[in-house]
């Protein structure tokens, strides 16, 4: 801050000059206190210089006045961890639409986009420092996921990240997902680790079920934070431990209910509150972000101004910054919401540096991203053999390992099911929703892919595929016809990148993603637009999901979540981090 700014909120705090912004007529909520008070808030440069209560015998001086109508002041929504990639948004209109929702600042994971490629996720950090959100960026060290057990198109050093953490607005680690190479010790993941805390980074984490000893020794490694806990035990033990327990709230089903897990705490200081970008991109756009988050908690128990904690100041503690965002107090940046209440937080006003944002006078041209940025499927083309599963019997049954999707959450079960071989081949069942599924990986030519069998999608024919397999970004494809499974790969691959839907050798609906091969820059509504006519067609065929385009992205292929998973090298049982075979023993 220049000197003279800050003479000038020195100034105004005393009543020596003029505010820029006066905000009257608020109920201020104080996240420090927990009080709410009808107060005023005066601001200047940008800065929250003053708050307190109307003297009607001194007004404060100011240039402008906004009334808040006894409205509720908030202080600007955090998200306590996010994924920009997972809206199929690129950052700047991503901003944009969660500017509207209250949500002025965000600790962004960059783990889908690094894994399209190292010079993506640079890209996307550039292209979000054009943007006026403030931005907690994380570095991600586990790329791929699994190395184990997948390809990407990057492969993070300690190097790498070193390098990263001089991008704008980097700030520390990003969630270190694969715990097995922590407790394995193993080299690269270590030496990252141990570079983060010699430079006092903060540093997310990624553990679901680990307790124990194993957690300790996790939590040990330098390990702040939690977001995939799955039962409220597992919650309680991590909070004891030190861990900051992020709650995540979007568009899925939640094991644990917020309400339950904050009357079992003495104190909610380390609890936090997240999107994890779980949240599908018609929600973001008609029902909110961070504020719809809000209103999830509440009415799951949690008393409003810990809820309201939660996305402010606790987050803002937790990652350090909480002398410059968070609460409603001297000094801090001038972000602040008005909302309509504190049960559905309709967002009435929104004020980035004491400037009312106004999404139709946000124009910041679209980023030019490099070439390498647009072209990241690399692999071959595919032909309808490609997708033929071989048995060792020619005709009759075998039994198979089935990936059966969860509704609502982000976890597959395994089944075993008997299907049909003819001529040698495996045969998918429409009937019983026993679909084929593969994965392939798009950043060589010659790659590895792997078949399987899921249950979920519902799709009475054709296929359905994306760039877009979680946490590589990998191509995959679902569907009963081999013949429309290589024609959607083929046309992602002429594409781009993409979501494509096709029956009987027809190319029924195609969604372009060319940024890292899983965004699209054109305005959220277009794209809003785009996905509703996939996803229309897609339950006009049978598919039984809220989100299809979702759960692709995310249920299938992510080796870090229980519990059946795919990636482009096998079936993977993701809590032991082993491969399995499709084919059961007969």
């Amino acid at each position: 801050m220049k000197t003279e700014n800050l003479a000038l909120i020195m100034n105004i705090a005393r009543g020596k000059a003029p505010a820029d912004l006066l905000i009257r007529n608020a109920r201020v909520v104080n996240v420090f206190t927990k009080q709410i008070e009808e107060m005023e808030v005066a601001v200047g440069a940008g800065t929250i210089a003053w708050v307190g209560k109307p003297d009607p015998d001194k007004p404060r001086p100011a240039k402008a006045v906004y009334d808040a109508g006894g409205k509720y002041l908030i202080p600007g929504l955090i998200d306590a961890h996010c994924h920009i990639e997972m809206s199929f948004m690129s950052p700047i209109p991503f901003v944009k639409t969660i500017l509207s929702h209250g949500t002025t600042a965000a600790v962004l994971d960059m783990h889908d986009v690094c894994n399209a490629g190292i010079e993506c996720m640079h890209s996307f950090a550039w292209e979000l420092a054009q943007t006026p959100l403030n931005v907690i960026l994380m570095i991600p060290p586990c790329i791929p996921g699994t190395p184990t057990l997948e390809e990407a198109g990057a492969e993070m050093t300690l190097k790498d990240v070193q390098d990263a953490m001089r991008l704008p607005n980097a700030w520390g680690i990003a969630e270190t997902m694969d715990f097995n190479r922590v407790l394995d010790q193993e080299p690269e993941i270590m030496s990252i680790l141990a570079w983060g805390r010699e430079q006092n980074l903060r540093i997310d984490g990624h553990c679901p079920e680990l307790v124990g000893d194993d957690l300790q020794a996790y939590i040990a490694a330098g390990i702040l934070t939690d977001h995939e806990s799955v039962s409220l035990p597992e919650m309680l033990e991590k909070y004891r431990l030190g861990m900051k327990v992020i709650l995540r709230r979007g568009s899925l089903q939640e094991p644990v209910r917020a309400g339950d897990l904050v009357a079992a705490l003495p104190d909610t200081t380390n609890l936090l509150l997240s999107t994890d970008g779980c949240i599908f991109l018609d929600d973001i756009l008609d029902k909110g972000h961070m504020n719809k988050a809000l209103q999830a908690i509440v009415a799951e128990g949690v008393d409003p101004v810990t809820a309201i904690q939660m996305a402010t100041i606790n987050v803002a503690r937790a990652y350090g910054v909480d002398h410059h965002i968070g609460s409603i107090a001297p000094g801090r940046r001038a972000d602040l919401v008005v909302v309509s209440d504190l049960q559905n937080f309709e967002v009435e006003a929104v004020f980035l540096g004491g400037k009312k944002f106004d999404p139709e006078a946000y124009s910041i041209p679209p980023y030019n991203h490099q070439p390498e940025v647009l072209n990241t499927v690399k692999m071959g083309k595919v032909s309808p053999e490609t997708f033929q599963i071989k048995t060792p019997i020619t005709s009759g049954e075998v039994k198979v390992r089935v990936m059966t999707i969860i509704a609502g959450t982000v976890a597959t079960r395994e089944e075993h099911e008997s299907l049909p071989v003819k001529d040698g081949l495996l045969q998918p069942d429409v009937s019983r929703d026993l679909l084929k599924v593969a994965v392939f990986d798009r950043y060589r030519e010659g790659g590895y892919h792997a078949l399987g069998i899921v249950r979920g999608f519902g799709i009475k024919k054709g296929a359905f595929g994306g760039s877009v397999g979680q946490d590589s970004q990998n191509l995959v494809v679902v569907g009963s016809s081999d013949e429309d499974m290589a024609l959607v790969v083929n046309t992602i691959r002429e594409m781009q990148g993409g979501i494509v839907f096709a029956v009987d050798g027809q190319v029924v609906v195609k969604v372009s993603l060319p940024i890292a091969g899983i965004m699209s820059n054109i305005e959220p509504r277009e794209l809003q637009r785009q996905f509703r006519e996939l996803h229309q067609k897609l339950w006009e065929m049978g598919s039984k999901q809220d989100n299809p385009s979702f759960d692709l992205s995310l249920l299938l292929t992510c080796a870090v979540i229980p519990e059946l998973k795919i990636t482009n090298r096998g079936l993977v049982d993701a809590l032991s981090g082993q491969f399995v075979p499709l084919l059961l023993e007969q």
